[in-house]
């Protein structure tokens, strides 16, 4: 069994991994290999130094689908919390959040936004946005004010004051005046005003005539995204957090763009990739995730040759200035990797069903599985994915009393199990 891993969440960890061979929103940890070279520079030359320290960077993270871009990202989150910063994981999509368009790029980092949170927190998936975020620093807060003993009467006029004071020559002052607002209605108890604040911070409508009255002139445009984005990031350093890591992750490929859009993606990402380089973009640290760089960097155009120079550097233990984060190039044979993963992975699936299987059964298992699954993957196929999904499923077979020959026919039913039609015979009564 393994120690902090409740029997609960660990059924949680297992059914994500083995339905979809996505990383859980918490539980990664317990079955994560292979990533501490990346992760350490990461900590020792950015978390613990430039960025906290009033830097800020980019990075842009390459791996196949299922070639673990989403644990990497998942990783980087925990270490920023480690360090006092608050995260934004924000899938972006096509539909909901093209990188064209800048005012829903923002709209993403708001709606993901998230302050350290617990296990269970996490694994609901309830605790992220603006509404949570303030209402947690409100109630933080308060605490903060009967732990001072501050008398239940003055504590009202000091929640407001606070509240003034974190939004204060913030440089977008519609943002300024919306957090302010949304603070004060949860200080005076008004519930309408609290969610239409939230409703203008995180780009659900503008209504003229109710933001207006709380000093909110205008609707977020695409002129205004950068300018809101600096605004958060002062008003989060205000709250004595170290500062803000965004986690961008292009879940789809992108597809079928037109030119102008294309172009305009390119633009936004050269800019934000310039921004991380600004003064005014303080205790700032992105990370750009994609399964393939060369739609980025493959077109004749200024906008390709602009971002194509600023992406160019590859990052490792040797140059943590450079950019791109390469997954594929992580040092580890493929398959002493997997043994390692399975391993890991075939313990918390013990947890999840009190079970425990002999040492010998789950090694020959997980090195099985390890062989065929490398002779499979190639090309976009991520044999992460496919590994975990696979092995999730020999241990169900094991678990369930099923006497299998644990060999190459085996393997290939279990890898077949997920997509194809291969199935199981179910066990004799």
């Amino acid at each position: 069994m393994i120690e902090g891993l409740t029997r609960r969440q660990a059924r949680k960890v297992i059914e994500v991994v083995g339905s979809a061979g996505q990383p859980p929103e918490w539980g990664f940890q317990f079955f994560s290999a292979g990533l501490d070279p990346y992760l350490k520079v990461l900590e020792e030359d950015y978390l613990k130094s430039l960025v906290r320290e009033g830097g800020s960077s980019f990075k842009m993270v390459v791996g196949t689908y299922g070639g673990g871009k989403t644990h990497f990202l998942y990783s980087v989150r925990e270490l920023a919390w480690k360090h006092g910063f608050l995260v934004s994981y924000c899938p972006l999509s096509p539909n909901d959040s093209p990188f064209y368009k800048l005012e829903k790029v923002y709209r993403a980092v708001v709606a993901n936004l998230m302050r350290p949170l617990t296990p269970d927190e996490l694994l609901a998936g309830s605790e992220k946005g603006m509404a949570p975020f303030l209402k947690a620093v409100h109630q933080d807060v308060i605490e903060g004010l009967q732990a001072d003993q501050v008398p239940g009467e003055a504590q009202a006029e000091r929640l407001h004051a606070i509240a003034a004071d974190a939004t204060r020559d913030l440089e977008n002052p519609n943002f300024g005046r919306a957090v302010r607002a949304a603070l004060d209605a949860l200080s005076d108890d008004r519930r309408e005003t609290f969610e239409e604040a939230v409703r203008y911070l995180q780009v659900d409508g503008y209504d003229r005539a109710i933001h207006r009255e709380l000093g909110i002139l205008h609707a977020v445009e695409r002129g205004q995204a950068f300018s809101m984005l600096r605004s958060l990031v002062a008003f989060i350093r205000a709250l004595n957090y170290n500062g803000l890591v965004i986690l961008f992750d292009e879940v789809e490929q992108v597809g079928a763009m037109q030119s102008r859009q294309k172009e305009m993606m390119l633009s936004n990402l050269r800019e934000m990739v310039d921004q991380c380089g600004s003064a005014s973009f303080a205790n700032v640290m992105v990370f750009y995730a994609i399964p393939n760089e060369h739609f980025l960097t493959e077109g004749r155009s200024p906008a390709y040759e602009a971002l194509r120079q600023r992406i160019q550097t590859v990052f490792d233990y040797t140059n943590p200035t450079g950019v791109k984060i390469r997954l594929d190039r992580l040092g580890r044979d493929p398959r002493a990797l997997m043994i390692e993963i399975g391993a890991r992975l075939a313990s918390v699936y013990e947890t999840a069903y009190d079970v425990e299987f002999p040492l010998e059964r789950k090694g020959q298992v997980v090195a099985v599985l390890a062989d065929a699954v490398k002779e499979r993957a190639f090309g976009d196929i991520g044999y992460k994915r496919l590994f975990v999904q696979a092995l999730v499923r020999a241990l169900h077979a094991l678990r369930l009393g099923r006497d299998v020959e644990v060999d190459g026919e085996f393997a290939a039913r279990m890898l077949e199990g997920p997509t194809g039609d291969a199935t199981l015979e179910e066990p004799d009564d």
